[in-house]
């Protein structure tokens, strides 16, 4: 079953790099698909491998046609998306290491808040060699500290 239309899961990946412009056709396409509409969108959707020169301001005129988009700067993004990874973590669906790997790339993004720093130091412990904990204690510090961030960063 397909998942209903998020715009702002869509904007937070974009602002954390994790969606590239030749994901952009298909975001207008399923933005169409759920009722919305504008020029921008359309032609947005109609780009076949669009690089950013070829999105231009296509991409925030599409996001003004949405109207319901909630995300609008790469902060917002950061803690957006750190709360989907430790959701997903707490909940079983990630595996906690490249959930910290993850968490940690945004703390770099938002220039080091320390409920994103944490992970820092986690995302680094499995390389330590003979000094690494076990790998279950380790993963139990890494839930233990996404719960905190699910605790202390407002969803």
């Amino acid at each position: 079953m397909k998942e209903a239309f998020n715009p702002d899961l869509f904007v937070a990946k974009w602002y954390c790099c994790e969606v590239w412009s030749e994901d952009m056709p298909t975001f207008a396409a399923d933005a169409l698909e759920a009722g919305y509409d504008g020029p921008a969108l359309r032609k947005l959707a109609g780009l076949i491998k669009p690089t950013s020169v070829d999105i231009g301001d296509l991409f925030q005129r599409a996001l003004n046609e949405i109207g319901t988009v909630k995300i609008l700067s790469q902060i917002q993004a950061v803690y957006w998306m750190s709360r989907v990874v430790a959701t997903d973590m707490v909940e079983g669906r990630t595996d906690p290491v490249k959930g910290a790997e993850i968490l940690a790339r945004y703390a770099r993004m938002a220039n080091y808040p320390p409920i994103l720093a944490e992970f820092l130091s986690l995302e680094d412990m499995p390389y330590w060699g003979d000094y690494a904990p076990p790998r279950a204690k380790l993963n139990k510090d890494i839930i233990e500290q996404a719960r905190l961030l699910l605790d202390n960063v407002p969803g």
